[in-house]
């Protein structure tokens, strides 16, 4: 199975800490409150525990998108 390439929207500041939680995904400031994180995913299990440490980090979560 190929990952697919997801970004996924958090209305927060970009921080040493949140691209460090996120090592395999790129972290990206979208403006002065918002961040993007984007990168590949394999499958929907990984996808689900990606947005269960973001959860667990107590972070909202804005968009999830996956890319054509």
């Amino acid at each position: 199975m190929t990952a697919k390439q997801y970004e996924i929207r958090l209305p927060h500041a970009l921080s040493d800490i949140l691209a460090e939680a996120f090592p395999e995904m790129d972290a990206v400031a979208v403006g002065p409150s918002s961040t993007l994180l984007i990168g590949p995913v394999q499958d929907q299990s990984e996808l689900h525990g990606l947005l269960a440490r973001i959860a667990d980090m107590g972070m909202e979560i804005q968009e999830v998108r996956q890319q054509p």
